[in-house]
């Protein structure tokens, strides 16, 4: 296991899937083509223990459902690896609804990992992201397995919704529901401090982890953004780009960037989700000119923070307009990640990326950073974005989803 992740992304993902396709395969003719639902308990499994965004997002949806009134089964889904072989995976309770919060390989895994007659009574979501415009083949198969499938954005569902076209599974279209992912927490107090952050500067910060694909995150966009708005170092200002999971290819380009420019911060800190919370609030400026997001949630966590975002337009953050923040202009580009996950994507050309525009974002970020008041001008409509997207999660609007059906009254 050690000598697998120290494979470059590239090889390691395929290889892993590969294998999990290979097991599942075995499997799936013994795995009952009819159910047997009950009634029972709301089951949400995900990497609730974890940092990871898939991790914070599972703990999001289960807290807005514990909100809506609904009784949640928390499961942690990382121990069922130790199962996909031998099958002996426990599920609490019978029946009643399992939420698999994970994306469809983890899916597969879950299924695995836990015999048939543990899953087959119950009514089974998964909840996935992709970030880009055709989902894997491998994907589309494994819907056929759920009863529904949630995306946080329009852009996802279509992303899904074309591959189970290409596969031939335009029926189990029906199945996509889009949900956003619900905020519903209040940001926590700013500590500027504890970062390192001055107080008098205008403070932006970018985000990034090595894992989701530096060229899907693109921070050199952001660095060649904040080089553009200041060809010298401001001293009014200053950039702070967090980085997880930093690789020793990554961390040496980065370093030899910004290595002239003390306005430029890399952060490569292992922080707590609260303190990754604090950290946010603790910012002027959020800038992530990523090339494509299933969702953007840092974005949605920013404006609920009340702090400015200037981010890349379209994909899967469509909830930033011009009326909360300041989306940035972006042309399509074919899908290039020689060294990330998506390497593995066989070459098609609906696989688009969105490149931003450098100069624009440049402009903006000039503007904000000497306008306290341009900053200001937005706060209302971007606090009040989370809320809009929260209405999906109303205990008014889930009752009406067909779920409800199989769990205890």
């Amino acid at each position: 296991m050690s000598l697998l992740r120290r494979l470059p992304l590239k090889y390691r993902l395929p290889l892993i899937h590969g294998v999990l396709e290979a097991i599942a395969f075995t499997r799936m003719g013994q795995w009952p083509r009819a159910d047997r639902l009950s009634p029972g308990p709301l089951i949400i499994s995900g990497f609730f223990n974890e940092n990871q965004g898939i991790g914070r997002a599972g703990r999001l949806s289960a807290e807005a459902l514990e909100a809506a009134g609904y009784a949640v089964v928390r499961h942690d889904l990382r121990p069922c690896f130790r199962h996909i072989l031998d099958g002996k995976a426990v599920l609490p309770g019978r029946g009643g609804v399992w939420l698999i919060h994970a994306n469809a390989p983890e899916a597969m895994v879950a299924l695995m990992a836990h015999r048939p007659d543990q899953w087959r009574d119950r009514y089974r979501i998964g909840y996935w992201a992709w970030e880009t415009p055709l989902a894997p083949p491998q994907w589309a198969r494994m819907v056929r397995w759920l009863h529904e499938v949630w995306t946080p954005s329009a852009y996802v569902a279509n992303a899904l919704a074309e591959a189970l076209r290409v596969e031939g599974l335009d029926d189990l279209c029906g199945r996509l529901r889009v949900m956003p992912h619900p905020l519903i927490s209040a940001p926590p107090q700013p500590d500027p401090a504890r970062f390192g952050l001055c107080p008098d500067h205008c403070k932006v910060l970018s985000l990034f982890d090595v894992n989701s694909s530096p060229a899907r995150k693109n921070p050199w966009a952001s660095i060649e953004a904040w080089l553009t708005a200041f060809p010298e170092p401001t001293p009014h200002a200053a950039l702070t780009l967090k980085a997880s999971s930093l690789d020793t290819i990554t961390q040496t380009r980065l370093a030899e960037q910004i290595a002239s420019r003390p306005d430029i911060r890399l952060l490569s800190e292992h922080l707590s989700n609260e303190d990754m919370d604090r950290l946010m609030a603790s910012v002027d400026i959020f800038l992530s000119l990523h090339r494509a997001e299933g969702f953007g949630l840092g974005l949605l966590e920013a404006m609920n923070a009340g702090v400015v975002v200037v981010a890349t337009e379209g994909t899967g953050n469509d909830f930033l307009t011009a009326d909360n923040g300041y989306p940035v202009p972006a042309s399509p580009v074919p899908l290039q990640d020689p060294d990330g996950p998506y390497s593995a994507l066989p070459h098609n050309p609906a696989q688009v990326w969105a490149e931003p525009d450098i100069h624009a974002a440049a402009d903006s970020l000039r503007r904000l950073v000497s306008d306290p008041v341009a900053r200001a001008s937005k706060m209302a409509a971007a606090r009040a974005t989370p809320a809009r997207l929260n209405a999906r999660w109303s205990a008014e609007a889930l009752k009406a989803y067909d779920f409800n059906r199989w769990l205890d009254s």
